[in-house]
C-alpha cells in the first residue's frame, strides 16, 4: 500500500473541498453564521458592560473628589481655590441665589436651599427650592414642621427618588413634594391656595 506524499495530498484538498456534499456546505454555513452571531452578541454585551462601568465611575467620581477635597480643605485652608485654578471642575460652586417672590407655607424653608421657582396662578402659589442637602433631613424637616403647626399628613406617593405629601389643617391645604437630584441635590416644591 502506497501513501501519497504530502504535496500530492495538499494538491487534492481543493478538489475534495469542492466535491463536498451539499449538507456539508449547509452545516458549515450554519456553523459560521452561529459563530459570527455569538461574536457580535459578545461584543455588544462587552460594550454594554463597559458603558455601565463608565457611567458608575462618572457618577461616583464627583462625590469621591468632593470628599477628598473637603478633607484637604480641612487640613490646608484655601486649597480648593488653588486647585480650582488648575482644574476648573473643582472651583467652588457659587452660592445659590433666590429668584423673586416670597416664601410661603407655615414651615420655614430648609437651610441651604434656594428659591428656584415662584409662580402664582390665581390664588394658587407654587414655590420650588433647590440645593445641596441631605434628602432624608429635608423630608424630616418639613414633616416635623407641618406636624408642629397642627397639620394632618397624608402621603400621596412615595418612591426612593421622591415623595409627595398632602397636609391639611381646617380649610388650609398644602401640597409638598421632595425629590432627590443628582450630585447630592434636593428639590422641594410647596403648592398652596391662598384664602
Amino acid at each position: 500500500m502506497s501513501r501519497p506524499g504530502l504535496v500530492a495530498l495538499v494538491a487534492q484538498l481543493p478538489t475534495r473541498f469542492v466535491q463536498a456534499h451539499r449538507g456539508t456546505w449547509l452545516a458549515l454555513a450554519v456553523g459560521m453564521t452561529g459563530i459570527l452571531a455569538l461574536l457580535i452578541w459578545g461584543a455588544v454585551s462587552l460594550f454594554g458592560w463597559l458603558w455601565g462601568q463608565a457611567q458608575a465611575l462618572t457618577e461616583a467620581a464627583p462625590d469621591a473628589a468632593r470628599t477628598v477635597i473637603a478633607q484637604v480643605e480641612n487640613t490646608v485652608p484655601g486649597a480648593r481655590e488653588k486647585l480650582g485654578e488648575f482644574v476648573p471642575v473643582l472651583k467652588p460652586e457659587p452660592p445659590p441665589r433666590d429668584v423673586s417672590g416670597t416664601d410661603i407655607g407655615p414651615v420655614a424653608r430648609y437651610p441651604g436651599l434656594a428659591r428656584s421657582h415662584w409662580h402664582r396662578d390665581g390664588r394658587e402659589i407654587t414655590v420650588r427650592y433647590e440645593g445641596r442637602a441631605d434628602y432624608a433631613a429635608v423630608l424630616d424637616h418639613y414633616a416635623k414642621g407641618f406636624a408642629a403647626q397642627g397639620y394632618a399628613q397624608s402621603v400621596v406617593s412615595a418612591a426612593p427618588e421622591g415623595e409627595e405629601h398632602d397636609y391639611r389643617k381646617n380649610d388650609d391645604r398644602v401640597r409638598f413634594k421632595v425629590a432627590q437630584l443628582p450630585q447630592g441635590k434636593v428639590k422641594a416644591t410647596i403648592v398652596t391656595v391662598l384664602p
